[in-house]
């Protein structure tokens, strides 16, 4: 269980390893873009990359799922796949700072 405070699992974000992913991020860098946006770089070794590819794409298809609660007929895709893969991303940085 996810909340166990005894066990490896006690410290999971989006079914992975705090630690594993706090380690994915140390080679991921931002850099400003020329119209002030943020272009975010990482170059992940193969032995780090798979839980943090994983982990994004947990939160992606929640993402997803909840994206499709908001599709009509009237109303089109809330946001495009490279804005859903953006936010989850950052969806996920977040997790990974909050310790409470």
């Amino acid at each position: 269980m996810a909340d166990d405070m005894d066990g490896a699992d006690s410290d999971l974000v989006a079914g992975e390893r705090r630690v594993d992913l706090m380690h994915a991020l140390s080679f991921v860098s931002t850099e400003s873009g020329p119209d002030g946006e943020y272009i975010v770089n990482g170059d992940l070794p193969p032995e780090v990359a798979p839980p943090f590819i994983r982990a994004i794409m947990r939160v992606e298809a929640e993402l997803l799922l909840h994206d499709a609660e908001l599709v009509t007929v009237g109303n089109e895709e809330p946001r495009t796949p490279d804005e859903r893969r953006t936010d989850a991303f950052v969806a996920l940085v977040l997790r990974i700072d909050d310790r409470s």
